[in-house]
Protein backbone atom coordinates (compact mmCIF):
# COMPACT_ATOMS: atom_id res chain seq x y z
CA UNK A 1 0.00 0.00 0.00
CA UNK A 2 3.20 2.30 0.74
CA UNK A 3 4.51 1.87 -2.47
CA UNK A 4 1.18 2.34 -4.00
CA UNK A 5 0.27 5.51 -2.20
CA UNK A 6 3.49 7.12 -3.11
CA UNK A 7 2.62 6.99 -6.96
CA UNK A 8 -1.30 7.86 -6.00
CA UNK A 9 -0.14 10.57 -3.22
CA UNK A 10 1.26 13.33 -6.33
CA UNK A 11 -1.83 12.68 -8.58
CA UNK A 12 -4.30 12.90 -5.54
CA UNK A 13 -1.96 16.68 -5.21
CA UNK A 14 -2.38 17.60 -8.42
CA UNK A 15 -5.86 17.12 -8.27
CA UNK A 16 -6.77 18.89 -5.80
CA UNK A 17 -4.14 21.70 -6.74
CA UNK A 18 -6.41 22.14 -9.66
CA UNK A 19 -9.57 22.25 -8.53
CA UNK A 20 -8.60 24.53 -5.67
CA UNK A 21 -7.17 27.07 -8.24
CA UNK A 22 -10.25 27.10 -10.07
CA UNK A 23 -12.03 27.65 -6.89
CA UNK A 24 -10.48 29.89 -5.34
CA UNK A 25 -12.66 33.22 -5.96
CA UNK A 26 -15.22 31.55 -3.50
CA UNK A 27 -13.01 32.96 -1.25
CA UNK A 28 -11.94 36.25 -2.20
CA UNK A 29 -15.67 36.84 -1.74
CA UNK A 30 -17.81 36.87 1.41
CA UNK A 31 -17.11 33.33 3.25
CA UNK A 32 -19.26 33.35 6.56
CA UNK A 33 -21.10 30.47 8.32
CA UNK A 34 -24.34 32.27 7.24
CA UNK A 35 -23.19 31.99 3.66
CA UNK A 36 -22.50 28.42 3.14
CA UNK A 37 -26.08 26.66 2.39
CA UNK A 38 -25.78 29.50 -0.83
CA UNK A 39 -22.14 28.33 -1.11
CA UNK A 40 -23.11 24.84 -1.66
CA UNK A 41 -25.93 25.52 -4.24
CA UNK A 42 -25.30 28.67 -5.75
CA UNK A 43 -23.50 29.44 -8.87
CA UNK A 44 -20.59 31.81 -8.24
CA UNK A 45 -17.96 34.15 -10.63
CA UNK A 46 -14.00 31.90 -10.62
CA UNK A 47 -11.03 33.59 -11.69
CA UNK A 48 -7.85 32.09 -11.18
CA UNK A 49 -5.70 33.09 -8.74
CA UNK A 50 -2.17 31.20 -8.00
CA UNK A 51 -1.16 33.26 -4.82
CA UNK A 52 -4.79 32.36 -3.27
CA UNK A 53 -4.55 28.53 -3.82
CA UNK A 54 -1.17 29.07 -2.30
CA UNK A 55 -1.97 30.37 0.60
CA UNK A 56 -5.34 27.61 0.90
CA UNK A 57 -2.72 24.98 0.31
CA UNK A 58 -0.80 26.27 3.32
CA UNK A 59 -3.75 26.47 5.15
CA UNK A 60 -4.89 22.97 4.35
CA UNK A 61 -1.68 21.83 5.34
CA UNK A 62 -1.50 22.90 9.11
CA UNK A 63 -5.23 21.73 9.48
CA UNK A 64 -4.15 17.80 8.28
CA UNK A 65 -0.97 18.30 10.67
CA UNK A 66 -4.17 19.07 13.34
CA UNK A 67 -6.32 16.48 11.89
CA UNK A 68 -3.51 13.57 11.50
CA UNK A 69 -3.83 11.73 14.38
CA UNK A 70 -7.67 11.47 13.97
CA UNK A 71 -7.34 10.51 11.05
CA UNK A 72 -5.18 7.85 11.40
CA UNK A 73 -7.61 6.60 14.07
CA UNK A 74 -10.37 6.72 11.65
CA UNK A 75 -8.38 4.60 8.97
CA UNK A 76 -6.92 2.16 11.20
CA UNK A 77 -10.78 1.83 13.18
CA UNK A 78 -11.89 -0.55 10.59
CA UNK A 79 -14.33 0.19 7.42
CA UNK A 80 -16.97 1.98 9.36
CA UNK A 81 -14.04 4.66 10.06
CA UNK A 82 -12.77 4.76 6.49
CA UNK A 83 -16.46 5.52 5.10
CA UNK A 84 -17.10 8.15 7.99
CA UNK A 85 -13.63 10.06 6.56
CA UNK A 86 -15.00 9.64 3.34
CA UNK A 87 -18.03 10.65 3.20
CA UNK A 88 -16.82 13.58 5.12
CA UNK A 89 -14.04 14.63 3.24
CA UNK A 90 -16.57 14.45 0.04
CA UNK A 91 -19.11 16.38 1.63
CA UNK A 92 -16.87 19.30 2.37
CA UNK A 93 -15.39 18.91 -1.35
CA UNK A 94 -19.33 19.68 -2.33
CA UNK A 95 -19.29 22.22 -0.55
CA UNK A 96 -16.17 24.13 -1.75
CA UNK A 97 -13.43 23.23 0.71
CA UNK A 98 -11.41 21.04 -1.55
CA UNK A 99 -8.53 23.27 -0.63
CA UNK A 100 -8.28 20.57 2.50
CA UNK A 101 -7.87 17.69 0.28
CA UNK A 102 -4.72 20.08 -1.73
CA UNK A 103 -3.05 20.51 2.03
CA UNK A 104 -3.59 16.75 2.75
CA UNK A 105 -1.85 15.51 -0.25
CA UNK A 106 1.02 18.69 0.26
CA UNK A 107 1.11 17.33 3.74
CA UNK A 108 1.65 13.59 3.15
CA UNK A 109 4.39 14.58 0.23
CA UNK A 110 6.93 16.48 3.07
CA UNK A 111 5.78 14.05 5.73
CA UNK A 112 4.66 10.40 4.81
CA UNK A 113 1.24 9.67 6.39
CA UNK A 114 -0.39 6.70 6.76
CA UNK A 115 -1.55 6.08 3.43
CA UNK A 116 -5.35 5.29 4.52
CA UNK A 117 -5.41 9.34 5.09
CA UNK A 118 -4.75 10.11 1.34
CA UNK A 119 -7.24 7.21 0.20
CA UNK A 120 -9.76 8.00 2.79
CA UNK A 121 -9.40 11.83 3.47
CA UNK A 122 -7.55 14.11 0.69
CA UNK A 123 -8.90 11.85 -2.05
CA UNK A 124 -12.45 12.17 -1.42
CA UNK A 125 -12.22 16.27 -0.80
CA UNK A 126 -10.92 16.55 -4.22
CA UNK A 127 -13.21 14.30 -5.87
CA UNK A 128 -15.72 16.68 -4.10
CA UNK A 129 -14.56 19.47 -5.64
CA UNK A 130 -15.01 18.49 -9.19
CA UNK A 131 -18.34 17.39 -8.26
CA UNK A 132 -18.69 21.00 -7.66
CA UNK A 133 -17.07 21.91 -10.29
CA UNK A 134 -19.15 19.83 -12.74
CA UNK A 135 -22.60 19.78 -11.93
CA UNK A 136 -22.72 23.47 -11.53
CA UNK A 137 -21.76 23.88 -14.79
CA UNK A 138 -21.22 26.86 -14.58
CA UNK A 139 -21.97 29.99 -17.58
CA UNK A 140 -19.46 32.57 -16.48
CA UNK A 141 -16.82 29.94 -17.40
CA UNK A 142 -17.03 30.56 -20.77
CA UNK A 143 -15.15 33.07 -22.51
CA UNK A 144 -15.86 36.21 -24.29
CA UNK A 145 -16.96 34.89 -27.55
CA UNK A 146 -19.24 32.13 -25.45
CA UNK A 147 -20.91 35.20 -23.73
CA UNK A 148 -21.88 37.37 -27.18
CA UNK A 149 -23.15 34.21 -28.54
CA UNK A 150 -25.54 34.25 -25.24
CA UNK A 151 -26.45 37.34 -25.25
CA UNK A 152 -27.34 36.82 -29.43
CA UNK A 153 -29.68 33.81 -28.67
CA UNK A 154 -31.28 34.52 -24.89
CA UNK A 155 -31.11 38.73 -25.27
CA UNK A 156 -30.28 40.95 -22.18
CA UNK A 157 -32.12 40.12 -19.48
CA UNK A 158 -32.84 36.12 -19.37
CA UNK A 159 -29.48 34.69 -18.01
CA UNK A 160 -28.14 31.28 -18.10
CA UNK A 161 -28.57 28.92 -15.27
CA UNK A 162 -26.38 25.66 -14.04
CA UNK A 163 -28.12 22.07 -13.60
CA UNK A 164 -27.84 21.74 -10.10
CA UNK A 165 -31.10 20.83 -9.33
CA UNK A 166 -31.16 17.33 -10.91
CA UNK A 167 -28.03 16.35 -9.34
CA UNK A 168 -28.68 17.16 -5.86
CA UNK A 169 -32.97 15.99 -6.52
CA UNK A 170 -31.01 12.32 -7.04
CA UNK A 171 -28.56 12.85 -3.92
CA UNK A 172 -31.91 13.71 -1.69
CA UNK A 173 -33.91 10.34 -3.23
CA UNK A 174 -30.75 8.05 -3.15
CA UNK A 175 -30.06 9.25 0.64
CA UNK A 176 -34.11 8.60 1.39
CA UNK A 177 -33.38 4.93 -0.25
CA UNK A 178 -30.54 4.19 1.64
CA UNK A 179 -31.90 2.61 4.96
CA UNK A 180 -34.25 0.46 2.54
CA UNK A 181 -31.05 -0.38 0.82
CA UNK A 182 -29.11 -1.36 3.64
CA UNK A 183 -31.81 -3.78 4.76
CA UNK A 184 -32.36 -5.83 1.19
CA UNK A 185 -28.08 -6.16 0.93
CA UNK A 186 -27.23 -6.42 4.60
CA UNK A 187 -30.35 -7.68 6.29
CA UNK A 188 -30.20 -11.44 5.64
CA UNK A 189 -29.65 -12.31 9.28
CA UNK A 190 -32.67 -10.61 10.47
CA UNK A 191 -35.71 -12.74 11.60
CA UNK A 192 -38.32 -12.65 9.63
CA UNK A 193 -40.35 -10.49 11.85
CA UNK A 194 -37.64 -7.42 11.91
CA UNK A 195 -36.77 -7.61 8.32
CA UNK A 196 -40.34 -7.49 7.10
CA UNK A 197 -40.98 -4.84 9.86
CA UNK A 198 -37.81 -2.66 8.37
CA UNK A 199 -38.71 -3.31 4.77
CA UNK A 200 -41.93 -1.20 5.33
CA UNK A 201 -40.64 0.93 7.55
CA UNK A 202 -38.14 1.71 4.83
CA UNK A 203 -40.37 2.06 2.22
CA UNK A 204 -41.96 4.12 3.95
CA UNK A 205 -39.07 6.50 4.86
CA UNK A 206 -38.69 6.41 1.17
CA UNK A 207 -42.39 7.86 0.10
CA UNK A 208 -41.09 10.70 2.48
CA UNK A 209 -38.36 11.30 0.78
CA UNK A 210 -39.64 11.64 -2.93
CA UNK A 211 -43.02 13.68 -1.40
CA UNK A 212 -40.62 16.59 0.20
CA UNK A 213 -38.71 16.16 -3.18
CA UNK A 214 -42.06 16.80 -5.32
CA UNK A 215 -43.07 19.67 -2.64
CA UNK A 216 -39.72 21.04 -3.21
CA UNK A 217 -40.67 21.70 -6.61
CA UNK A 218 -43.37 24.70 -5.83
CA UNK A 219 -40.37 27.02 -4.46
CA UNK A 220 -40.60 29.15 -7.71
CA UNK A 221 -37.15 30.84 -6.88
CA UNK A 222 -34.23 28.69 -7.96
CA UNK A 223 -32.02 30.02 -5.21
CA UNK A 224 -34.03 29.18 -2.23
CA UNK A 225 -35.28 25.42 -4.17
CA UNK A 226 -31.87 24.75 -4.06
CA UNK A 227 -30.82 25.58 -0.81
CA UNK A 228 -33.41 23.46 0.42
CA UNK A 229 -32.52 20.08 -1.85
CA UNK A 230 -29.10 20.69 -1.03
CA UNK A 231 -29.53 20.80 2.76
CA UNK A 232 -31.51 18.35 2.74
CA UNK A 233 -29.34 15.58 0.52
CA UNK A 234 -26.49 16.41 2.92
CA UNK A 235 -28.27 15.78 5.91
CA UNK A 236 -29.58 12.78 4.82
CA UNK A 237 -26.46 11.43 3.63
CA UNK A 238 -24.77 12.91 7.15
CA UNK A 239 -27.21 10.35 8.66
CA UNK A 240 -26.96 7.28 7.24
CA UNK A 241 -22.75 7.65 7.60
CA UNK A 242 -23.45 9.11 11.36
CA UNK A 243 -25.70 5.17 11.67
CA UNK A 244 -23.52 3.38 10.20
CA UNK A 245 -20.40 4.36 12.42
CA UNK A 246 -19.30 4.14 15.89
CA UNK A 247 -22.27 6.96 16.85
CA UNK A 248 -25.08 4.92 15.37
CA UNK A 249 -24.02 1.80 17.91
CA UNK A 250 -23.91 3.84 20.29
CA UNK A 251 -27.46 5.38 19.74
CA UNK A 252 -28.27 1.66 19.09
CA UNK A 253 -26.86 0.02 22.21
CA UNK A 254 -28.85 3.23 24.09
CA UNK A 255 -32.11 3.01 22.40
CA UNK A 256 -31.94 -1.16 23.21
CA UNK A 257 -31.51 -0.44 26.65
CA UNK A 258 -35.24 1.62 26.68
CA UNK A 259 -38.42 0.78 25.74
CA UNK A 260 -38.45 -1.18 22.19
CA UNK A 261 -40.71 -3.17 20.59
CA UNK A 262 -44.79 -1.69 20.17
CA UNK A 263 -44.44 0.37 23.50
CA UNK A 264 -41.36 2.26 22.39
CA UNK A 265 -42.26 2.88 18.72
CA UNK A 266 -45.77 4.33 20.42
CA UNK A 267 -43.63 6.50 23.16
CA UNK A 268 -41.72 7.49 19.69
CA UNK A 269 -44.69 8.51 17.87
CA UNK A 270 -46.30 10.49 20.83
CA UNK A 271 -42.74 11.78 21.18
CA UNK A 272 -43.13 12.66 17.85
CA UNK A 273 -46.81 13.59 16.64
CA UNK A 274 -47.54 15.59 20.23
CA UNK A 275 -45.50 18.63 19.45
CA UNK A 276 -46.48 18.85 15.50
CA UNK A 277 -50.28 18.68 16.94
CA UNK A 278 -49.31 21.30 19.51
CA UNK A 279 -48.12 23.65 17.02
CA UNK A 280 -50.50 23.00 14.54
CA UNK A 281 -53.84 23.15 16.44
CA UNK A 282 -52.34 27.48 17.27
CA UNK A 283 -51.83 27.92 13.81
CA UNK A 284 -55.31 26.68 13.49
CA UNK A 285 -56.63 28.88 16.21
CA UNK A 286 -54.52 31.66 14.96
CA UNK A 287 -52.71 31.40 18.75
CA UNK A 288 -49.05 32.75 18.44
CA UNK A 289 -47.10 30.27 21.05
CA UNK A 290 -44.16 31.84 22.69
CA UNK A 291 -40.74 31.40 21.56
CA UNK A 292 -39.13 29.10 23.91
CA UNK A 293 -41.93 26.87 23.44
CA UNK A 294 -41.87 27.19 19.56
CA UNK A 295 -38.11 26.36 19.99
CA UNK A 296 -38.59 23.44 22.01
CA UNK A 297 -40.96 21.72 19.91
CA UNK A 298 -38.79 21.86 16.91
CA UNK A 299 -36.07 20.80 18.68
CA UNK A 300 -37.89 17.46 20.27
CA UNK A 301 -39.08 16.73 16.82
CA UNK A 302 -35.88 17.21 14.81
CA UNK A 303 -34.21 13.86 15.71
CA UNK A 304 -37.49 12.12 14.51
CA UNK A 305 -38.61 13.79 11.49
CA UNK A 306 -39.78 11.34 8.81
CA UNK A 307 -38.40 8.07 10.78
CA UNK A 308 -35.18 8.51 8.88
CA UNK A 309 -32.47 8.72 11.24
CA UNK A 310 -34.55 6.28 13.80
CA UNK A 311 -34.98 3.60 10.53
CA UNK A 312 -31.41 4.34 9.61
CA UNK A 313 -29.95 3.19 13.23
CA UNK A 314 -32.09 0.25 13.37
CA UNK A 315 -31.09 -1.08 9.87
CA UNK A 316 -27.28 -0.66 10.65
CA UNK A 317 -27.39 -1.77 13.74
CA UNK A 318 -30.33 -4.75 14.59
CA UNK A 319 -31.20 -4.81 18.30
CA UNK A 320 -34.57 -6.95 19.29
CA UNK A 321 -37.71 -4.63 19.03
CA UNK A 322 -35.86 -1.64 17.50
CA UNK A 323 -37.67 -2.45 14.55
CA UNK A 324 -40.64 -2.59 15.27
CA UNK A 325 -40.22 0.86 17.10
CA UNK A 326 -39.05 2.24 14.20
CA UNK A 327 -42.10 1.13 12.17
CA UNK A 328 -44.37 3.01 14.18
CA UNK A 329 -41.99 6.08 14.08
CA UNK A 330 -42.17 6.12 10.26
CA UNK A 331 -45.47 4.77 9.75
CA UNK A 332 -46.66 7.97 12.72
CA UNK A 333 -44.89 10.61 10.60
CA UNK A 334 -45.97 9.03 7.01
CA UNK A 335 -49.91 9.90 9.30
CA UNK A 336 -48.70 13.19 10.24
CA UNK A 337 -46.84 14.23 6.50
CA UNK A 338 -50.55 12.99 4.95
CA UNK A 339 -52.50 14.94 7.55
CA UNK A 340 -50.80 18.33 6.20
CA UNK A 341 -47.11 18.15 7.33
CA UNK A 342 -44.66 20.28 6.17
CA UNK A 343 -47.44 21.38 3.27
CA UNK A 344 -47.09 25.45 4.31
CA UNK A 345 -43.19 25.25 4.23
CA UNK A 346 -42.63 25.54 0.42
CA UNK A 347 -45.28 28.25 0.02
CA UNK A 348 -43.57 30.19 3.11
CA UNK A 349 -39.99 30.08 0.79
CA UNK A 350 -41.94 31.01 -2.09
CA UNK A 351 -43.15 34.37 0.09
CA UNK A 352 -39.38 34.91 1.11
CA UNK A 353 -38.05 34.65 -2.29
CA UNK A 354 -40.68 36.73 -4.22
CA UNK A 355 -39.70 39.81 -1.59
CA UNK A 356 -36.15 39.31 -3.36
CA UNK A 357 -37.51 41.37 -6.34
CA UNK A 358 -38.76 44.26 -4.48
CA UNK A 359 -36.08 45.01 -1.92
CA UNK A 360 -34.76 48.01 -3.45
CA UNK A 361 -32.04 46.48 -5.66
CA UNK A 362 -32.22 46.70 -9.22
CA UNK A 363 -29.57 44.98 -10.28
CA UNK A 364 -30.66 41.93 -7.78
CA UNK A 365 -34.29 42.01 -9.40
CA UNK A 366 -33.76 41.89 -12.71
CA UNK A 367 -30.76 39.12 -12.13
CA UNK A 368 -33.40 37.25 -10.22
CA UNK A 369 -36.10 37.92 -13.55
CA UNK A 370 -33.36 36.67 -15.73
CA UNK A 371 -32.51 33.39 -14.24
CA UNK A 372 -36.56 32.97 -13.51
CA UNK A 373 -37.18 33.54 -16.90
CA UNK A 374 -34.33 30.70 -17.76
CA UNK A 375 -34.96 27.73 -15.55
CA UNK A 376 -38.12 27.93 -14.84
CA UNK A 377 -39.72 28.60 -18.95
CA UNK A 378 -36.94 28.44 -21.18
CA UNK A 379 -34.88 25.48 -19.92
CA UNK A 380 -39.15 23.68 -19.34
CA UNK A 381 -40.64 23.98 -23.34
CA UNK A 382 -43.23 21.53 -22.57
CA UNK A 383 -44.29 22.05 -19.11
CA UNK A 384 -43.75 25.94 -18.49
CA UNK A 385 -43.28 26.53 -15.00
CA UNK A 386 -45.07 29.88 -13.62
CA UNK A 387 -45.37 28.84 -9.75
CA UNK A 388 -43.71 32.02 -9.32
CA UNK A 389 -46.57 33.99 -10.59
CA UNK A 390 -49.17 32.21 -8.32
CA UNK A 391 -47.08 32.48 -5.57
CA UNK A 392 -47.29 35.99 -5.75
CA UNK A 393 -50.75 36.41 -6.73
CA UNK A 394 -51.53 34.44 -3.75
CA UNK A 395 -49.25 36.20 -1.71
CA UNK A 396 -51.32 39.68 -2.62
CA UNK A 397 -54.75 37.93 -2.10
CA UNK A 398 -53.68 37.32 1.90
CA UNK A 399 -51.92 40.56 2.44
CA UNK A 400 -55.10 42.19 1.32
CA UNK A 401 -56.62 40.71 4.57
CA UNK A 402 -53.67 41.43 7.03
CA UNK A 403 -51.78 38.34 6.42
CA UNK A 404 -48.32 39.28 5.60
CA UNK A 405 -46.22 36.19 6.52
CA UNK A 406 -42.44 36.27 4.97
CA UNK A 407 -42.60 39.99 4.20
CA UNK A 408 -40.28 41.75 5.63
CA UNK A 409 -42.30 45.40 4.63
CA UNK A 410 -45.46 43.85 5.94
CA UNK A 411 -47.31 45.26 2.92
CA UNK A 412 -51.03 44.79 3.27
CA UNK A 413 -54.52 46.26 2.02
CA UNK A 414 -53.82 48.50 -1.16
CA UNK A 415 -50.16 48.22 -0.65
CA UNK A 416 -50.40 44.79 -1.39
CA UNK A 417 -50.90 45.56 -5.37
CA UNK A 418 -47.21 45.49 -5.07
CA UNK A 419 -47.75 41.94 -5.76
CA UNK A 420 -49.46 41.62 -8.49
CA UNK A 421 -47.98 44.54 -10.21
CA UNK A 422 -44.82 42.53 -9.56
CA UNK A 423 -46.93 39.46 -11.49
CA UNK A 424 -48.14 41.51 -14.52
CA UNK A 425 -43.99 42.97 -14.79
CA UNK A 426 -42.64 39.18 -15.35
CA UNK A 427 -45.52 37.77 -17.57
CA UNK A 428 -44.71 41.11 -20.04
CA UNK A 429 -41.39 39.68 -19.58
CA UNK A 430 -42.43 36.12 -20.27
CA UNK A 431 -44.03 37.51 -23.66
CA UNK A 432 -41.39 40.12 -24.74
CA UNK A 433 -38.31 37.91 -23.83
CA UNK A 434 -39.25 34.24 -23.86
CA UNK A 435 -42.06 33.82 -26.27
CA UNK A 436 -39.87 34.91 -29.51
CA UNK A 437 -37.13 32.33 -28.70
CA UNK A 438 -39.91 29.58 -27.68
CA UNK A 439 -39.61 26.71 -29.33
CA UNK A 440 -42.29 26.70 -32.09
CA UNK A 441 -44.54 23.39 -31.60
CA UNK A 442 -44.67 24.95 -27.60
CA UNK A 443 -45.94 28.33 -28.25
CA UNK A 444 -49.45 27.34 -27.61
CA UNK A 445 -48.84 25.21 -23.93
CA UNK A 446 -47.08 29.05 -23.19
CA UNK A 447 -50.10 31.01 -24.42
CA UNK A 448 -52.34 28.78 -22.52
CA UNK A 449 -50.55 29.02 -19.15
CA UNK A 450 -49.47 32.57 -19.37
CA UNK A 451 -53.58 33.53 -20.28
CA UNK A 452 -53.94 30.97 -16.80
CA UNK A 453 -51.51 33.19 -15.24
CA UNK A 454 -52.50 36.69 -16.42
CA UNK A 455 -55.93 35.31 -15.04
CA UNK A 456 -55.59 34.23 -12.00
CA UNK A 457 -53.07 38.10 -11.35
CA UNK A 458 -56.47 39.24 -12.40
CA UNK A 459 -58.64 37.88 -9.46
CA UNK A 460 -56.31 38.64 -6.99
CA UNK A 461 -55.66 42.28 -8.03
CA UNK A 462 -59.77 42.01 -7.81
CA UNK A 463 -60.15 40.99 -4.49
CA UNK A 464 -57.48 43.27 -2.88
CA UNK A 465 -59.28 45.70 -4.64
CA UNK A 466 -62.79 44.51 -3.03
CA UNK A 467 -61.42 43.99 0.10
CA UNK A 468 -59.72 47.66 0.36
CA UNK A 469 -63.31 49.12 -0.45
CA UNK A 470 -62.47 50.72 -3.67
CA UNK A 471 -66.42 49.41 -5.86
CA UNK A 472 -65.08 51.43 -8.87
CA UNK A 473 -62.05 50.16 -9.47
CA UNK A 474 -63.02 46.54 -8.33
CA UNK A 475 -65.95 46.52 -10.52
CA UNK A 476 -63.83 47.09 -13.44
CA UNK A 477 -61.03 44.84 -12.20
CA UNK A 478 -63.90 41.70 -11.84
CA UNK A 479 -65.29 42.70 -15.20
CA UNK A 480 -61.82 42.16 -16.25
CA UNK A 481 -61.66 38.53 -15.08
CA UNK A 482 -65.00 37.58 -16.47
CA UNK A 483 -63.53 38.59 -20.26
CA UNK A 484 -60.49 36.37 -18.82
CA UNK A 485 -62.31 33.79 -17.82
CA UNK A 486 -64.89 33.82 -20.71
CA UNK A 487 -61.62 34.07 -23.22
CA UNK A 488 -60.20 30.51 -21.64
CA UNK A 489 -63.54 28.72 -21.63
CA UNK A 490 -64.32 28.87 -17.46
CA UNK A 491 -67.96 29.26 -17.26
CA UNK A 492 -68.20 29.06 -13.47
CA UNK A 493 -65.09 31.54 -13.18
CA UNK A 494 -67.10 33.95 -15.07
CA UNK A 495 -70.58 33.54 -13.52
CA UNK A 496 -68.96 33.95 -10.06
CA UNK A 497 -66.80 37.16 -11.25
CA UNK A 498 -70.47 38.80 -12.79
CA UNK A 499 -71.84 37.73 -9.57
CA UNK A 500 -69.19 40.07 -7.84
CA UNK A 501 -69.97 43.02 -10.46
CA UNK A 502 -73.49 42.78 -9.62
CA UNK A 503 -72.90 43.00 -5.75
CA UNK A 504 -70.27 45.82 -6.11
CA UNK A 505 -73.10 47.44 -8.27
CA UNK A 506 -75.64 47.51 -5.91
CA UNK A 507 -73.10 49.05 -3.76
CA UNK A 508 -72.13 51.74 -5.90
CA UNK A 509 -75.77 52.95 -6.02
CA UNK A 510 -76.14 51.97 -10.47
CA UNK A 511 -79.10 49.65 -10.11
CA UNK A 512 -80.27 50.01 -13.57
CA UNK A 513 -76.38 48.34 -14.24
CA UNK A 514 -77.15 45.51 -11.47
CA UNK A 515 -80.38 44.66 -12.85
CA UNK A 516 -78.75 44.02 -16.45
CA UNK A 517 -75.86 42.32 -14.69
CA UNK A 518 -78.72 39.94 -12.72
CA UNK A 519 -80.61 39.43 -15.97
CA UNK A 520 -76.96 38.14 -17.59
CA UNK A 521 -76.81 35.97 -14.81
CA UNK A 522 -80.20 34.61 -14.62
CA UNK A 523 -79.75 33.65 -18.59
CA UNK A 524 -76.79 31.61 -17.66
CA UNK A 525 -78.99 28.81 -16.76
CA UNK A 526 -76.27 26.95 -14.36
CA UNK A 527 -77.38 23.62 -12.63
CA UNK A 528 -74.50 23.86 -10.29
CA UNK A 529 -76.01 24.51 -6.61
CA UNK A 530 -73.63 26.26 -5.18
CA UNK A 531 -72.89 28.80 -8.45
CA UNK A 532 -77.30 28.90 -8.45
CA UNK A 533 -76.35 30.24 -5.04
CA UNK A 534 -74.52 32.88 -6.55
CA UNK A 535 -76.93 33.67 -8.24
CA UNK A 536 -79.66 33.80 -5.99
CA UNK A 537 -76.85 36.20 -3.55
CA UNK A 538 -76.75 38.50 -6.50
CA UNK A 539 -80.85 38.38 -6.74
CA UNK A 540 -81.48 39.35 -2.90
CA UNK A 541 -78.55 42.12 -3.47
CA UNK A 542 -80.78 43.64 -6.54
CA UNK A 543 -84.10 43.51 -4.91
CA UNK A 544 -83.38 45.31 -2.09
CA UNK A 545 -83.61 45.04 1.89
CA UNK A 546 -81.31 46.11 4.65
CA UNK A 547 -79.07 43.08 4.60
CA UNK A 548 -77.47 40.13 2.51
CA UNK A 549 -78.48 36.78 3.68
CA UNK A 550 -75.39 34.88 4.66
CA UNK A 551 -74.19 33.00 0.98
CA UNK A 552 -74.48 29.37 1.08
CA UNK A 553 -71.34 28.96 -1.00
CA UNK A 554 -68.12 27.40 0.67
CA UNK A 555 -64.30 27.15 -0.24
CA UNK A 556 -64.80 23.46 -1.10
CA UNK A 557 -67.97 23.85 -2.94
CA UNK A 558 -66.45 26.19 -5.21
CA UNK A 559 -63.20 24.06 -5.79
CA UNK A 560 -65.68 21.25 -6.77
CA UNK A 561 -67.47 23.25 -9.40
CA UNK A 562 -64.78 24.97 -10.63
CA UNK A 563 -62.41 21.73 -10.97
CA UNK A 564 -64.13 20.32 -14.15
CA UNK A 565 -62.99 23.43 -15.76
CA UNK A 566 -60.26 23.24 -19.12
CA UNK A 567 -56.47 23.66 -17.90
CA UNK A 568 -57.09 23.47 -13.70
CA UNK A 569 -53.64 22.53 -13.94
CA UNK A 570 -52.30 25.79 -14.66
CA UNK A 571 -54.50 27.28 -12.04
CA UNK A 572 -54.14 28.43 -8.48
CA UNK A 573 -55.21 26.40 -5.74
CA UNK A 574 -55.81 29.06 -3.60
CA UNK A 575 -59.09 31.07 -5.37
CA UNK A 576 -61.44 29.12 -4.03
CA UNK A 577 -60.69 29.50 0.09
CA UNK A 578 -60.33 33.83 -1.06
CA UNK A 579 -63.24 33.58 -3.02
CA UNK A 580 -65.71 32.54 -0.38
CA UNK A 581 -64.46 34.81 1.98
CA UNK A 582 -64.42 37.77 -0.26
CA UNK A 583 -68.27 36.58 -1.10
CA UNK A 584 -69.34 36.11 2.52
CA UNK A 585 -67.21 40.10 3.17
CA UNK A 586 -69.75 41.68 0.91
CA UNK A 587 -72.85 39.72 1.86
CA UNK A 588 -72.18 40.56 5.76
CA UNK A 589 -72.36 43.99 4.72
CA UNK A 590 -75.99 46.46 4.30
CA UNK A 591 -76.63 47.29 0.63
CA UNK A 592 -75.85 51.57 0.26
CA UNK A 593 -76.02 53.38 -2.21
CA UNK A 594 -75.09 56.33 -0.44
CA UNK A 595 -72.92 59.41 -1.90
CA UNK A 596 -69.98 57.49 0.09
CA UNK A 597 -70.39 54.03 -1.84
CA UNK A 598 -70.57 56.38 -4.64
CA UNK A 599 -67.36 58.72 -4.23
CA UNK A 600 -65.43 55.31 -3.90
Amino acid sequence: MVATASVVTPAVAAVAAVVTLVNVQEFKRRWLPSQLPKEIARPVHRTYSPGVAVLLGAIGVGVTSLLAPLLARLGHAGTAGIVLGSVLGLALGVAGLSFLGLGAAAHALLWPLDPLIVYGWAAPLAAGGIVRFLHLAEHDRRGAWGMIVMMNRYGPVIRGTAPAEPFWRAAGLLGGLAPLAVVVVAGQGLGLADRAALVAAGVLVAVHAAWTDVRSLVIPERLARLIRLACTALLRCGTVVVAAGPVGAACAELWSGGPTGVAGGLLLAAWATLPWLLLELASRLGRVLPAPVRIAATLIRAPLTGGFAAVAVAACHPRPGLAIAALFLAAAEAATLAAGRGRAVPWDLSYRSSAGFLAGDPDRARTLAGKWLRDSILNRPARPDLNLIRALAKRAALASRGDSTGDPAHRTGLDALCWTDLADRLLDLVDSEVSPRYPARHRARLALATGNARADVSWSRAIVLTRAAAWDQACRQWRDCATRHLLLGHPAHELFAHTMITLLLVRLGRTADAARSFERLQRAGTTVPVLRACVALAGAAVTGGPALPEPPVTARALRSAWRGEPAGRLRSNWTPEESALVLAGQAAHPRTGSAAGVAR
